[in-house]
């Protein structure tokens, strides 16, 4: 009888620390440049197949089982990695002033990617304006996470009777088992999203209207783009910058201006939309049907949002 082959565990960890890193890297690149969750998980945004809340899944876990298979990689190689440290810190020592410049390097590289200073900032700013790319005025939720609200509490944020929500699910062959059940589990049960059971719960004859939200992702956008998603005209929003002693363009950043100016960026936010921050659902807005200054309104649509 021929012997039994041995498996290589040293060969196993060698291997799996690789294909861990190699999947590391990746997870890591689709997470940079994926939607925020607020419309990741509103549009049930994939990628290969994967949501992202998968993809972080997969990236947390395949980081953690690459620092257990690392520690495991140390154990069996121990004696080779320790000779090779020594070798290497003699001679550091005999190059002390390659061994300070690369200390210095790695600590600097440390302390400008702490501060932002460019061009690292600009990689974590680069990877903001490709997440605010995904917002558009269609992929948005009325509020941050409204799949995981009921219909009753969704219909009571965006001010349409409960009755009226679930008797324009049922018309549009959307089956409701429970009234507790949350918008997700709907989507989930008729294979839907949550932005299109939204969709199907909106009155033909009303437009939804919900309060201005905490967690809408104002930091990531600019002037511009938070007067575009309200259907606010440019010179109206940057007016009311103005009128409130601050002064921006239309690219200027809102996280820049709540950080200057001792605000939340919501409170920008605010400012530029209105006086109290209500404003049309986003996901009825049109651009360019804000009205300006001189309309005698405040430039916030139809409703309150």
């Amino acid at each position: 009888m021929a012997a039994s082959v041995r498996f290589h565990w040293k060969v196993f960890v060698s291997f799996y620390v690789v294909f861990s890193f190699l999947a590391l890297a990746v997870s890591g690149i689709v997470l940079y440049v994926a939607p925020p969750g607020r419309i990741a998980n509103w549009s049930v945004w994939q990628f290969l197949l994967l949501n992202k809340a998968q993809w972080q899944a997969v990236h947390t876990i395949v980081a953690l089982l690459f620092l257990v298979a690392g520690g495991f990689h140390i154990y069996f190689n121990w004696k080779v990695l320790l000779a090779y440290v020594k070798s290497k810190l003699q001679a550091g020592i005999r190059m002390k002033r390659e061994l300070a410049a690369a200390s210095l390097t790695g600590l600097a590289i440390l302390a400008v990617s702490i501060t932002g200073v460019p061009p690292f900032g600009t990689v974590m700013d680069v990877g903001e304006e490709i997440k605010n790319s995904w917002s558009t005025t269609a992929s948005e939720p009325p509020v941050p996470h409204a799949e995981l609200m009921t219909v009753a509490k969704l219909s009571e944020t965006v001010k349409i009777p409960t009755e009226k929500a679930l008797v324009n699910l049922e018309k549009r062959g959307i089956k409701v088992s429970q009234p507790t059940m949350t918008v997700q589990q709907i989507a989930d049960a008729n294979k839907l999203t949550p932005q299109q059971v939204y969709q199907k719960i909106q009155s033909e004859d009303a437009k939804p209207k919900v309060n201005l939200a905490e967690g809408g992702g104002w930091g990531r956008m600019n002037v511009q783009q938070v007067c575009e998603r309200f259907s606010v005209p440019l010179d109206a929003g940057v007016a009311r910058l103005q009128a409130a002693g601050i002064d921006a363009s239309p690219t200027t950043a809102i996280r820049e201006l709540a950080t200057s100016r001792g605000k939340t960026p919501i409170e920008i936010a605010k400012i530029i939309v209105g006086d109290d921050g209500t404003v049309p659902s986003p996901s009825d807005h049109r651009p360019g049907s804000g009205r300006g200054p001189g309309s005698g309104d405040t430039g916030r649509g139809e409703g309150n949002r």
